[in-house]
């Protein structure tokens, strides 16, 4: 009798996270089987977890330590997740320091996302065929760590999405500002500690004013915010 194929990942989850990484298995030829509630019955779920070595529970923070007692108990194998804060006693961390958009990349791109752990050499136990560059968080450090990458991330992107709609409505190209912040950008990672510019630098309280009165109410709160912050370091 032919044996069922077993796979070395069972990924259970739907958002982006998972869709990306079975995007990047399906590029190496590794093969998985997924999961997730709103597509499959509890019975595929575990049809495919007798088939599987590893189970990645690629679901939100708060939904893992329950999903994994309710359905896991009994799993000899591995059990790994990718939340960047979250330390859960019998699983494996594993966070990609990288952001997912709803397009989906590359195989160069993908092998070079970072991952974040606590010993490197058990990513390489349980992912053989990846290549992925590693670095180790300790287990204290990972809640500080993941507020600095939301906080890196994500702000700006909030900042960025108010201020384009407001040079929108000046009628500003949005390629004009594209490559002003493209340019920001490089500055800064090519001189970290020299590349910021304007007012705050020079110290121009006058137009540091100017700019505040300016602003409508949500951005100049956060106006005075930033320069308080930047006061502050000195």
């Amino acid at each position: 009798m032919t044996q069922p194929l077993t796979f070395p990942y069972l990924i259970v989850g739907s958002g982006r996270a998972a869709t990306h990484f079975k995007n990047y298995l399906a590029l190496k030829g590794i093969p998985y089987c997924d999961w997730n509630r709103k597509e499959h019955k509890e019975a595929e779920f575990q049809k495919c977890l007798a088939r599987a070595s590893t189970v990645l529970l690629l679901i939100k923070d708060s939904a893992i330590e329950e999903f994994r007692d309710q359905n896991l108990a009994q799993f000899k194998g591995a059990v790994v997740h990718f939340s960047g804060s979250l330390s859960v006693e019998g699983i494996e961390s594993f966070h990609p320091l990288m952001t997912f958009g709803p397009e989906l990349y590359d195989l160069g791109f993908y092998e070079k996302i970072f991952f974040a752990c606590s010993f490197g050499k058990r990513f390489r136990e349980l992912f053989p065929k990846l290549v992925n560059p590693v670095f180790e968080i300790k287990k204290e450090d990972r809640a500080f760590y993941h507020a600095l990458c939301v906080m890196s991330g994500n702000f700006p992107q909030i900042l960025r999405h108010d201020c384009l709609s407001e040079f929108n409505k000046l009628g500003v190209p949005s390629g004009a500002v594209a490559l002003y912040w493209q340019k920001n950008f490089e500055n800064f990672m090519a001189n970290p500690d020299q590349s910021l510019t304007g007012p705050l630098v020079r110290g121009d309280e006058k137009t540091i004013q100017r700019n505040i009165e300016a602003l409508p109410q949500r951005l100049k709160a956060l106006y005075v915010a930033f320069v308080e912050f930047y006061k502050s370091r000195e």
